[in-house]
C-alpha cells in the first residue's frame, strides 16, 4: 500500500514525465503490434518449438541450414526466415528434382513456417566422394516416407536430421553422442555400414534410443560380444542366414567336384564382409575356399586370379567392405576387370554400383543377392510415387531398403502421443517395434523376431544386362526379368 501511495505522489509531482512515459509506451506496444502482423513468423518462432537453433555449421548435422553435400550454407533457414526458406528451396527442387536433400530441408522448412508440433528423427549416411550415390539414394527413401506421412493432416509433423558420418571409425562415437544431445531426436536409421553401426550402438543403447539399421551385417557381428538388456537395435534388412544360400544355390557351390573350389575376397577388418565370409566357411566348408584380403594395399588383381585358379577356384566372391577401407572396393572392380567374365562372380548389395555398369564391357557372369529390386518390387505403388517424387525411373536398392525403415519407424510414431516427454517418446517407439507388423513396405511385409531382426526374406539374385534405357548402355535386373516390359522413356533406368 505504502509503494502504491509513493508511486501517486511522485506521477503527480511530475505530472509531464508521466505523460511523456505512458505515450512512449504506447507507441512502444503499438509498433510492436504492427510488426507482428507484418511478421507473423516471429510470432511462430516464440511459441513453437525451438528446433534448429542451435546447430553449429560445418559440423556433419544439418535440419536445413548447410548442405551436407555441397557444403553450401543457406542462411534463410539459418535467420529462421521459414516463409522465404520455403520459396528458396521449391525453386531450388524445380532446378533439381532429384536432389533428396533439399526435398527433406524444404519439407522442414514447411513444418517450421506453420509452426506445426512434430518429430524429430535422424538419418545417417556416409557423404563422401566415394559414397556419394548410396547416401544419395538412403536419403531419397526416407525423404519419400517424409513426404508420405506430411501430407496426413492427421499426423504431427515429420522432420529429418541429415547426418554424416562420413564413413569414418575414429569419429562416428563421437558424432552419435552429439548427435543424441539434440535433445529432440526420437529414433535413428542407419547407419549404412556395420562397423560404423557396430561402433556407435553403445551410445544408442545407452541413450535408449532405437536405430533402425537399412543395410548392417548379422546382429552377433555388430554386438561383437555386447549384451544389453533391452534391445535398440532393429535390422529391416534380410540375414546373411538368408542371402548367402541364395547365392550358394545361384552359383552351384554346393555341387563342387573334389579338388574345386571358391575364391572368396573380403576385407578382415570389416563387420560385413567378414560375417559374410564366415557364413560361406559355415555352409561349404572350410576345405572349399580360398581366402584372399581384397583391403589390402599391396592387393595385384592379375597375379592374385591366376593364383586362385591355379589353386582350384571355378567361382569368385567378392565382399568389399561398405568403402570404410581406402583399397577394397577399388581392388573389387580390378578384380572383376581382370576376370573378363571366365569365372562366374557373386556378391551382394555392395556391388550394386553404378562402376561396375559403367565399365567398357558388361559384366555378364556377375550375381549380386540383394533384399529389394523396383522392377520386382511386390509394392509397385511405392516404385510409381518415386518415379513421380524424383522424376526418373533410376530408383536403386538403397532408396528401397531406407524406404524400408523409415516407414517403419514412422509406423511406430502413430503410436507415439507428440505431447510426452522426450523419455517416453523413445520408449513408446521401442515397444511399439517389437509387435510391429507392416504390409506397406517396399520389399512386401516387415516384422521383427524377438532380437529385432527381420523374419522376412525379401532376397533375391540380379545381374547385369545391356538395354538402351540406361545411360550406362545396362542395368541390373532381377532373373529372368523381360526387358522388353522396360519403358525407356519413362523409365530412364540408371541402376
Amino acid at each position: 500500500m505504502t509503494k502504491m501511495t509513493n508511486l501517486s505522489r511522485k506521477i503527480r509531482k511530475y505530472p509531464i514525465l508521466a505523460k511523456w512515459l505512458f505515450l512512449i509506451i504506447l507507441i512502444l506496444s503499438f509498433s510492436s503490434w504492427i510488426y507482428l502482423i507484418f511478421n507473423p513468423q516471429l510470432l511462430i518462432n516464440i511459441f513453437s518449438q525451438n528446433w534448429c537453433k542451435d546447430f553449429e555449421l560445418n559440423d556433419n548435422l544439418s535440419c536445413g541450414e548447410e548442405s551436407l553435400f555441397t557444403k553450401n550454407k543457406f542462411p534463410l533457414f539459418q535467420q529462421g526466415n521459414f516463409p522465404k526458406t520455403v520459396d528458396f528451396f521449391t525453386e531450388q527442387r524445380r532446378k533439381d528434382k532429384n536432389n533428396p536433400e533439399i526435398l527433406i530441408y524444404l519439407n522442414n522448412a514447411k513444418l517450421m513456417k506453420e509452426g506445426k508440433k512434430s518429430y524429430t528423427i535422424a538419418i545417417v549416411v556416409p557423404i563422401n566422394q566415394d559414397a556419394r550415390g548410396t547416401a544419395e539414394g538412403l536419403l531419397r527413401g526416407a525423404a519419400q516416407v517424409q513426404e508420405d506421412f506430411n501430407k496426413n493432416p492427421g499426423h504431427p509433423g515429420l522432420k529429418i536430421l541429415v547426418v554424416n558420418d562420413e564413413n569414418k571409425p575414429d569419429t562416428v562415437n563421437n558424432l552419435a553422442e552429439y548427435l543424441l544431445s539434440k535433445d529432440d531426436v526420437v529414433a535413428v536409421i542407419g547407419h549404412y555400414t556395420s562397423e560404423l553401426t557396430r561402433l556407435a550402438l553403445p551410445v544408442y543403447q545407452h541413450k535408449r534410443v532405437v536405430v533402425i539399421s537399412p543395410a548392417t551385417a548379422a546382429r552377433n557381428s555388430i554386438l561383437s560380444g555386447h549384451k544389453f538388456p533391452q534391445n535398440f537395435l532393429f535390422r529391416t534388412v534380410p540375414s546373411v542366414k538368408f542371402e548367402i544360400p541364395e547365392l550358394i544355390d545361384k552359383l552351384q557351390l554346393s555341387q563342387l567336384a573334389s579338388g574345386e573350389k571358391v575364391a572368396i575376397f573380403y576385407t578382415p577388418s570389416s563387420t560385413f564382409s567378414k560375417s559374410a565370409f564366415e557364413e560361406f566357411r559355415t555352409r561349404l566348408g572350410a576345405n572349399r575356399i580360398i581366402e584372399r584380403d581384397v583391403s589390402s594395399s599391396n592387393f595385384t588383381p592379375d597375379s592374385t586370379l591366376n593364383e586362385v585358379k591355379q589353386q582350384g577356384a571355378k567361382a569368385l566372391i567378392l565382399i568389399p567392405d561398405g568403402r570404410v577401407t581406402p583399397h577394397s572396393f577399388k581392388n573389387t572392380l580390378s578384380l572383376i576387370d581382370v576376370n573378363e567374365d571366365q569365372l562366374p562372380i557373386g556378391g551382394q548389395s555392395v556391388l550394386y554400383d553404378e562402376r561396375i555398369l559403367n565399365k567398357k564391357n558388361i559384366v555378364k557372369n556377375l550375381s549380386i543377392v540383394i533384399s529389394w529390386h523396383p522392377l520386382r518390387s511386390p509394392n509397385q505403388e511405392v516404385v510409381d510415387k518415386a518415379k513421380q517424387l524424383w522424376g526418373t525411373g533410376n530408383i536403386g536398392v538403397q532408396s528401397g531398403i531406407s524406404y524400408d525403415a523409415t516407414l517403419v519407424l514412422t509406423t511406430a510414431l502413430e503410436k507415439v502421443s507428440i505431447n510426452d516427454r522426450l523419455e517416453k517418446q523413445r520408449s513408446t517407439i521401442q515397444q511399439q517395434l517389437n509387435g510391429l507388423q507392416i504390409k506397406e513396405g517396399a520389399s512386401g511385409n516387415i516384422s521383427f523376431d524377438q532380437d529385432g531382426d527381420r523374419k522376412e526374406n525379401p532376397s533375391q539374385i540380379v545381374h547385369v544386362v545391356p538395354t538402351k534405357c540406361s545411360k550406362y548402355g545396362a542395368i541390373f535386373a532381377p532373373m529372368n526379368y523381360d526387358l522388353t516390359k522396360l519403358d525407356c522413356l519413362s523409365n530412364d533406368q540408371g541402376l
